[in-house]
């Protein structure tokens, strides 16, 4: 195959993952389905483009009660004692679910504190608008989970390939994890979760880049830009996620004398400056805090009296929380163990990843320490898989089978050097 042939292999390979992927979801059916949250978010969206609240509403309910009963109807559908047609059930669930929220503000509660939280995250909203003007809102919503998925998954090979000078074999596996593990899966769904992913794709590809001693303005501008959309999209987890990257290249910039140049310094100071101008932006403009949402948590969505002291009462639900995680993972460690093998592998071999990838595991660790549930740990601690995704694309880079050239060095050794050292010399066409 000729040099020109083999780029346009490259170049299509990922594109091609994207596609399988998108085939997959589609054909999953009914299993892909709004969530409360997903009803708030196509509620806004309608409002963006015009319509009232109350018709707002009545929209976003009827997409969320016909995918309830789609998927209601279909699990229902295969229990052994039930003879009724599908199409029955699911009409029955369509029209009860009407009937039980046709004249509530909300599926949830209409309390002004809790419809706060959401009204305080226009991001995803905003970037649902076009796809739910034109598709409605499940078609809409279904489309924008797929490229968000597959933009992700993008991310991550550009971030292994041009940021960490990966081959495209070890590129594709980290598009590939990412995909297959719930970052993908969450990514996918009708919530704020696959924008926020991407965000935070972008700021470690970026970061990346300057934590190697690359300054420019590309890849400043893409880590504010990352960030400035991760603010809007969730702004307490954007916070979070820059306050973690600040710890994290500040503790490399002190015992790293590798890393220490102005290009460490530029992200530390970027990141320091997300986490301060997110807090200022909270206080200023009174936006819901932690203490709002532990509230939220320990009165079940604001329908109990407020607690006197819900930090207390956090720590002791986390503590309780994490053992009980720390067990499920004992009876099944694939992920404790993936987990283990990807640090390991990018403390040794990441070259400036395993900061990157460390600060944002933590994040998720944090966030799913502040709302401890276990209905949904699997999504608020979603980041905690982002060592996974990016150490084992490291680790068949450096352990491959045929992942030497023929004079035996390592491809990934002379890919880095590449990177590190301006080549003076037109390489020679293979």
């Amino acid at each position: 195959m000729s040099a020109a042939g083999a780029r346009r292999v490259r170049v299509a390979l990922p594109l091609l993952v994207c596609v399988l992927y998108a085939v997959l979801q589609l054909a999953s059916g009914d299993r892909w389905t709004l969530f409360p949250d997903s009803y708030r978010y196509a509620r806004a969206a309608e409002q963006y483009l015009g319509a009232s609240r109350a018709e707002a509403h009545r929209t976003a309910l009827a997409a969320f009660c016909v995918s309830r009963a789609r998927k209601e109807a279909h699990e229902a559908r295969l229990r052994p004692t039930v003879v009724t047609s599908e199409r029955v059930l699911e009409a029955e669930a369509d029209r009860s679910c009407v009937r039980r929220w046709a004249d509530a503000e909300d599926i949830t509660t209409a309390d002004p504190r809790y419809q706060a939280i959401f009204s305080a995250r226009p991001g995803y909203p905003l970037l649902a608008v076009p796809f739910v003007g034109v598709l409605g809102v499940l078609d809409g919503l279904r489309l924008l989970g797929l490229l968000t998925a597959a933009g992700g998954s993008l991310l991550v090979f550009g971030l292994l390939r041009r940021g960490a000078g990966l081959t495209p074999a070890a590129a594709l596996t980290g598009q590939v994890a990412f995909l297959v593990t719930p970052l993908g899966w969450w990514s996918a769904q009708a919530l704020g979760e696959g924008l926020f992913t991407m965000c935070v794709l972008g700021v470690l590809w970026g970061g990346l880049v300057l934590l190697r001693g690359r300054v420019g303005p590309g890849a400043v501008a893409g880590v504010a830009l990352a960030y400035a959309v991760a603010a809007v999209t969730r702004y307490s987890s954007a916070l979070v996620f820059a306050a973690f990257m600040a710890a994290a290249v500040t503790g490399t910039l002190c015992f790293s004398r590798h890393r220490r140049h102005r290009g460490a310094a530029v992200l530390a100071g970027l990141s320091a400056l997300t986490a301060v101008l997110v807090g200022v932006a909270m206080a200023v403009l009174s936006l819901p805090s932690s203490q709002t949402t532990l509230q939220d948590t320990f009165t079940h969505h604001f329908t109990a009296p407020a607690v006197p002291d819900p930090w207390s009462r956090l720590f002791g639900l986390a503590g309780r929380y994490w053992q009980d995680w720390f067990a499920q993972q004992a009876a099944m460690p694939y992920f404790l163990a993936l987990t283990a093998v990807a640090a390991w592998t990018l403390t040794r071999h990441g070259d400036g990843l395993g900061p990157l990838a460390t600060a944002t595991a933590l994040t998720g660790a944090f966030v799913l320490t502040n709302h401890p549930l276990p209905q949904e740990a699997d999504r608020l601690g979603v980041l905690m898989w982002t060592p996974v995704v990016l150490g084992v694309p490291v680790l068949v880079e450096r352990h491959g089978p045929r992942l030497r050239t023929r004079d035996g060095t390592r491809l990934v050794a002379r890919s880095w050097a590449r990177h590190q050292v301006p080549d003076p010399q037109p390489r020679p066409v293979d």
